[in-house]
């Protein structure tokens, strides 16, 4: 090798370590800053096969580990929103054997009916079994507006959700423009992936996507059904049909579910528009039937009223409507015929609801009947997903038992999930994430590296002062 050929290979070698100094330093500076990935330089051969020549920089990303923990952060999401959705709700509906439940009120009511059986002439029984079916009422007028908050909250949640969706997805395609645009392999090229790897990672908590590398650098974002969000400069703007309760994105409908929709399963939005359209329409069926079954079993239990009038459980104050059954357990109540002034009236929750006088004091018939009320077989909506038929002192503990499990399962799906998520974080950070402890080894790696290139340069030098100084 010639001296003038030395003299270029060492230079390149100080100019290469420059580079690397200055990249390497500054993965140290922003070790902490959220979305940032290592960085290393990428080094070539010089012209004519002399040196080391820096063609830019790279970012130390894994695609695949990205993908795969993008998908649990959207599995995650679609559980956890089940789960803090119905927390509420599962709160109000208390533990099994809680005599504050509807199951321990109905429990409840039984006793007080039963005694009142035992001796229907004391007043004091009578406003106890009275109490205690008002009870239940109660409960089931808190329930359902519970049910009701639910749903008006699961859905501001959505309208939430698509807005910062619809954000995030313009700027996912402002920034993909800027990349294809720009130069490759550069600082600036590198902040920009940052970015645009940290708003794929908000949009994945919201919704599972699909992501493709265009030709030019840029990307494409799909939703996981195919239904485009980015194309090129083109964005598909997200909306929300509250009416019906289906997403569209542009003109394609998206909506979790929907098999015939382009959609998606998995993420945030996922999670409260299967809460919206499934879970708490079934559970309201489910708390309707069961206000049902106490309007019919307790109005087909009293033989004191006429055709078309309401026994001991109304529908505000009405007998049941076959037609009207939805919303019943937010209207069911006690039929004012039993709540006259100063209780003068407590002798029907023993003579009946229609009956005109006090009958005999001692004649319990129609309590009788009234216990046996509860262990009528009745039919059941499909819709509330329970069987077909069902007496009322099965079918509330099995409501209570469905609608507790559809959040303690649903959270502990969320919990196993977040352990993979975790896991899988952790792998990409230990690929992408900085370490200090391999950075401060990479600059001591340079610094021989400089010292070995500046070495060259002063020996290369005296040798030509030494061949000037011959001449």
């Amino acid at each position: 090798m010639s001296i003038t050929g030395a003299f270029v290979s060492s230079r390149s070698g100080l100019t290469a370590t420059a580079a690397r100094s200055e990249v390497t330093a500054n993965n140290i500076a922003n070790a902490d800053r959220a979305g940032y990935a290592r960085r290393g330089v990428l080094l070539s051969s010089g012209p004519n096969g002399s040196g080391v020549q820096v063609v830019g920089l790279r970012r130390d990303v894994d695609g695949a580990m990205d993908r795969m923990h993008r998908q649990e952060m959207s599995r995650t999401a679609t559980q956890d929103a089940v789960a803090d959705g119905l927390k509420v709700h599962a709160a109000l509906l208390g533990a099994p054997g809680d005599p504050l439940s509807i199951p321990g009120r109905i429990t409840a009511l039984q006793s007080r009916l039963d005694e009142l059986s035992n001796d229907p002439a004391q007043p004091a029984l009578q406003r106890a079994a009275l109490d205690a079916a008002a009870a239940i009422t109660t409960a089931l007028n808190g329930t359902s507006a519970t049910l009701t908050e639910t749903s008006a909250n699961t859905s501001a949640g959505i309208k939430n959700d698509v807005e910062v969706l619809n954000r995030l997805i313009s700027e996912t395609a402002e920034l993909s423009q800027k990349i294809a645009l720009g130069a490759t392999g550069t600082r600036d090229s590198a902040m920009l992936e940052d970015s645009l790897s940290q708003r794929l990672d908000e949009i994945s908590e919201i919704m599972d996507l699909r992501i493709l590398r265009n030709a030019d650098g840029g990307i494409s974002v799909y939703t996981a059904g195919g239904a485009p969000l980015v194309e090129g400069r083109t964005v598909h703007p997200i909306t929300f049909s509250e009416g019906d309760g289906k997403l569209f994105a542009g003109e394609a409908e998206i909506t979790p579910g929907n098999p015939a929709a382009r959609g998606f399963q998995d993420g945030r939005l996922a999670g409260r528009m299967n809460l919206l359209n499934d879970i708490l329409p079934r559970m309201q069926v489910q708390l309707d039937e069961a206000a049902r079954m106490l309007v019919v079993s307790f109005t087909d239990a009293d033989t004191t009223l006429n055709p078309g009038e309401a026994g001991l459980f109304t529908d505000s104050g009405a007998a049941f409507d076959p037609l009207a059954p939805s919303g019943l357990a937010a209207r069911i109540s006690i039929n004012a015929a039993v709540r006259g002034p100063d209780g003068d009236t407590l002798w029907r929750m023993r003579d009946g609801m229609g009956a005109a006088a006090p009958g005999p004091e001692s004649d319990s018939t129609q309590v009788e009947r009234m216990i046996g009320a509860f262990n009528v077989v009745q039919p059941l909506a499909p819709e509330a997903g329970l069987g077909a038929q069902a007496r009322l002192t099965d079918f509330v503990p099995a409501m209570i038992a469905d609608q507790q499990v559809a959040r303690s399962s649903a959270q502990g799906r969320a919990d196993g999930l977040r352990a993979g998520a975790q896991a899988l974080e952790t792998a990409r950070l230990g690929f992408q994430g900085v370490n200090i402890d391999d950075e401060l080894q990479q600059l001591a790696s340079i610094e021989q590296s400089y010292a070995a290139n500046a070495v060259m340069m002063r020996t290369l030098s005296e040798m030509l002062d030494t061949l000037l100084n011959a001449v």
